[in-house]
């Protein structure tokens, strides 16, 4: 208390100053409707301006729960996306299949999907990669498909109990079975690493149709379901092979700006490999 007084003391006629300052303040703007008013306007904005840099703030910081909830949500979509797809392609429409079509009959998706974030990423050379979040203690293995919202992305490499590291589409050692949407000719995807915008699609027969701007789907692969979209027909070049056709395609996906993926898991996948690397 008695160091309390003496502070008063020493400081009296500060205090005094700012006692008589707030008094001013408040009889000016307590009796001065001109004052009153733009008192009560800069407050407002400054109000205002406050709880806008408030609300940005908390929308910044719940905005990565949102995404892995988004995330999460989208891989249940797709997952019974291509249960349905799977379920209509092998039922002949006549009309007593689609009186029994019912929501509780369509068999469980031979696809589910793992969401993961992408954490780092490698395209100083033609070795490129990705890393993800995800790895062997969520049910990651190498060989699964990883997909982005637009279309393939690559397959997984390697794992770690948390991490998995990408082969995409703009890697030399990438390959997949593709096709013309809307066309039986199967092709090969690959990457010559000139750019990260544009791979090729070879092996495609003289015959084929094509324009540009034409989708190109997955085909037959032990790794992705059929008709994801990989990327669109950009022009036609030289063919190494005069018998066939190669093309060059737009990726689907930008990998500039890929953040977050879907890794592919097949239920049938380790059934039919151990069954086809039987064959002698």
């Amino acid at each position: 208390m008695k160091n309390l007084l003496s502070f008063i003391i020493r400081n009296s006629s500060w205090l005094i100053a700012i006692g008589l300052i707030v008094i001013s303040f408040y009889l000016v703007f307590s009796f001065n409707s001109y004052q009153r008013s733009v008192y009560l306007t800069s407050a407002n904005k400054a109000t205002g301006w406050f709880y806008e840099i408030s609300d940005k703030a908390t929308a910044f910081i719940h905005l990565n729960k949102s995404n892995k909830l988004l995330l999460e949500r989208n891989a249940r979509l797709e997952e019974e996306l291509y249960s349905l797809k799977s379920y209509l392609s092998d039922t002949q429409r006549d009309t007593l299949t689609t009186n029994a079509f019912l929501s509780d009959s369509i068999p469980a998706s031979r696809f589910s999907f793992v969401p993961a974030e992408v954490i780092n990423v490698s395209f100083s050379g033609p070795n490129n990669f990705i890393t993800v979040n995800k790895g062997s203690i969520h049910g990651v293995k190498p060989d699964m498909g990883v997909v982005s919202q637009n279309g393939v992305v690559g397959v997984v490499l390697k794992t770690s109990p948390s991490f998995s590291v990408v082969i995409p589409i703009i890697n030399p050692k990438f390959r997949l079975s593709a096709k013309l949407k809307n066309s039986n000719n199967t092709g090969s995807i690959s990457w010559d690493g000139k750019d990260l915008i544009t791979a090729q699609i070879g092996e495609l027969p003289k015959h084929e149709v094509f324009q540009p701007g034409d989708t190109v789907v997955t085909s037959f692969s032990r790794i992705f379901p059929k008709d994801i979209v990989i990327g669109y027909v950009a022009g036609q070049i030289l063919s190494k092979d005069d018998n066939f056709n190669t093309l060059n395609l737009r990726i689907a996906t930008d990998f500039y700006s890929v953040r977050d993926v879907l890794i592919i898991n097949d239920a049938h996948f380790e059934e039919q490999n151990e069954l086809e690397n039987s064959i002698p």
